[in-house]
This record gives C-alpha cells, structure tokens and sequence, in this order.
C-alpha cells in the first residue's frame, strides 16, 4: 500500500532529474562531528523545516541565519537542515547559511536516494547526512554503499528507521547515529510507543556507544523527559519549533535545559 514515503521518494527522483543537486558551491566549513555533540548532554536537534507536509504550516520569507543563531544561543545541540524542495521548500544553500552562522554540526535531511544527494551534502558543507531504511529497501539500494560513500566524503550518517525489524538491521552497520521515527507511515499519527518497543531490545554491545535519535512527535518537555528516560540521547524537532509563539522557549524547553 502506497503511502507518504511513496510521494517523498517520487518528489526526489524529480529533484535528482532536474539537477537540483549538481555541483553547487564548495562550502569552505570547519567538520564538526554530528554524532559525538549528540553523546555529550541530551541534545536537541533543532530543525530548519519551511513546510510542514502534514499541512500544518508553510512558511515564507524565514532568516535563515537569524534562526541558526537563535537555534545555538538557547541550546540546541546541532541543527537538521530540511532541503527537500517540493513538500518541504527546502533549499540545499542553506546548509552552507547555517554552518558558516552558528558552531554547531548541521544534518542534511533529505530523501536520500542518489549519490549525487551525497555529493551535494559534502559540497555544501554538512557534516552529516540522514539516510532512511524504508527508503533503501524501497529503492533497492544497499545502504552500507550508501553509508561508506558518505564517509568517503567526510560525512557522518544518521540512520533512521520505522520498525524493530529495521533498527536491528542497522545496529548491524557503520551508521554513525541511529534514529527511530515514531510516525506511522499510513496514518501520520505519532506513537512513541515504537521508541519504547525498539530501545526495550535494543543490546547495548551493538549500539557501540552510537547515539540514538527520536524523531517525530516531540512536542512537550514531557515528552523529550519520556525517550531520556528510554535511553534516547537526542530528539530531533521541526514542527513544534515552528509552530510556537516563543521559539526561544520551545527550543530550551525541548533541551531540556
């Protein structure tokens, strides 16, 4: 059964085509490792995300720079740039917009299906960039290619996943951080009872101190304070940072700092 992944995947193959991704600037950036800043206090992952394809919110005319810095000086732990253009609005330069504004380590998020993706998440100066399970095995691709194609171009790899079946899988290879997205793919509802299922079997010797990441959903203080407690080190936040009337609070709320 088709669903929001589908339409995703279909956005990026046009994107891919119509050479969005071809050879931008080389950024001129400092490396910054994704995965280590996540390991040294719970850590949230703030995120630069136009639109919302639930139809929650759509944005125009954001600063970019001014947001990275407000990201940064309320304690955000790194940031997760959206450059997906079709249902998100994203835009590939402003990855390279934030890492030269603010210090701290930028994920390009994208559907990543292409290694021409990864080559523009190089050029432009990420240092990290998210692949997703569901995506590979829909496309058939090996995503140990994926992962040590991105390391050879001196990025990190998160990898997310939607299911147990998936995150035993990718405790299996050389992803950098491992993320768990608790949207249910047909309904779009939230449930981080997902988290609570995978990290209640998750066998630490696997994990070899990689971080793990949730994402989706977090909305609440209570709610980064739940997968803390589940052994979660990170939470990765769009829409609730973007539809608050303080973001500023909302950022150190979900940092819980």
């Amino acid at each position: 059964m088709a669903d929001i992944l589908d339409k995703f995947i279909a956005e990026a193959k046009e994107s891919i085509a119509s050479g969005y991704y071809d050879a931008p600037v080389r950024a001129r950036v400092r490396k910054i490792s994704f995965s280590k800043a996540l390991l040294k206090n719970f850590a949230l992952i703030a995120e630069l995300k136009r639109a919302s394809p639930a139809g929650d919110y759509s944005l125009t005319g954001v600063d970019v720079e001014k947001t990275a810095r407000l990201f940064e000086e309320n304690g955000a732990g790194a940031v997760s740039v959206v450059v997906a253009q079709k249902s998100f609005k994203g835009n590939v330069s402003d990855v390279t917009a934030v890492k030269k504004t603010v210090g701290l380590p930028v994920l390009f998020k994208d559907f990543v299906l292409d290694f021409k993706q990864v080559d523009c998440a190089s050029a432009v100066g990420a240092d990290a960039v998210l692949l997703i399970q569901s995506v590979m095995d829909r496309r058939n691709l090996d995503v140990g290619e994926f992962i040590e194609y991105a390391h050879s171009k001196g990025l990190e790899v998160l990898l997310e996943c939607y299911t147990s079946s998936e995150f035993s899988r990718a405790l299996k290879t050389k992803a950098d951080s491992l993320g768990v997205n608790n949207r249910d793919l047909q309904t779009l509802k939230v449930d981080f009872a997902q988290t609570k299922k995978i990290m209640g079997s998750v066998d630490e010797k696997l994990l070899a101190g990689r971080p793990r990441v949730s994402e989706s959903g977090v909305k609440t203080r209570e709610d980064s304070q739940f997968v803390k407690n589940l052994g979660i080190n990170a939470v990765l936040v769009g829409t609730a940072l973007w539809k608050t009337d303080n973001q500023a609070m909302k950022i150190r709320e979900l940092a819980l700092k």
